[in-house]
């Protein structure tokens, strides 16, 4: 009898698995700062919470249709590059080529010693927010909550589709701040040029570098060909996530090809 009614019983939740997922794709709405596979370098200046100066450095090489990927360049922290597509995730260090792999609670650390974290890496790359309730006329759409985020639960914005002002609440304390001086086309993508970011702890600035189609680097005659790489299969634990629009992960082999060798 209790064999029976432990069958009944995962029967029934095998069966609300696929609705359970139908339900997540249907109430994510992503928000994405670039709509085409772009490069982006990015620099970043700051005073972080110990009063220290710090800077960054990233190269981000978005794909409309594969991973993310994140150069990132540290002053007075190890430098690494980090690779995205919703739950799954990874680093990897320049000394020594360590791998570390990447869970939703580790998003909330802080890039070096920069007051950014891991999370607005997941942002830039994924935009994964909630869909507005239609069943509230009078829902204010300046206030976006995000639908996977571990470090931030709110991105409120004065305007839209570009915003000056932003304030950022979540699990930190103190909220963040950022305030956008200039946007400017970029090949068609109209990206923030220059932004400062503070809080009660820190304070510093942002601003764009360069901006440019990823096509245009596959055509660089002085980029020179790297021989892949050889990763260890992805656990089933970093799966990407299912929600409307997704970009697809390819074969590991692939990905080795299209990403790690650029």
């Amino acid at each position: 009898m209790i064999q029976s009614a432990k069958l009944a019983v995962s029967a029934i939740c095998i069966s609300i698995i696929p609705l359970m997922a139908q339900g997540v794709k249907k109430t994510v709405c992503p928000r994405l700062l670039a709509n085409s596979s772009m490069i982006v370098n990015i620099d970043g200046k700051f005073v972080n919470e110990e009063k220290n100066k710090t800077s960054t450095s990233i190269e981000w090489r978005h794909h409309d249709d594969a991973l993310d990927t994140f150069f990132v360049k540290l002053n007075d922290s190890p430098s690494f590059t980090y690779i995205t597509a919703g739950k799954f995730r990874y680093m990897e260090f320049e000394e020594g080529k360590v791998k570390r792999q990447l869970g939703l609670h580790h998003l909330r650390e802080n890039i070096g010693k920069t007051p950014l974290r891991l999370d607005d890496l997941e942002l830039l790359a994924n935009g994964y927010f909630k869909c507005p309730d239609s069943t509230k006329p009078d829902q204010n759409p300046n206030v976006l909550s995000t639908a996977v985020s571990n470090t931030w639960w709110s991105v409120v914005i004065d305007s839209l589709p570009h915003p000056e002002k932003v304030v950022m609440r979540g699990a930190p304390k103190k909220p963040r701040y950022i305030s956008v001086a200039n946007w400017k086309s970029y090949a068609g993508e109209l990206l923030p040029t220059l932004a400062s970011m503070s809080s009660e702890d820190y304070s510093g600035s942002l601003w764009i570098r360069a901006a440019y189609p990823k096509k245009v680097l596959e055509t660089d005659p002085t980029q020179k060909p790297v021989k892949p790489k050889i990763l260890l299969p992805v656990p089933k634990l970093f799966g990407k996530i299912a929600v409307e629009g997704e970009r697809k992960i390819p074969l590991i082999l692939k990905l080795n090809q299209q990403l790690l060798s650029e």
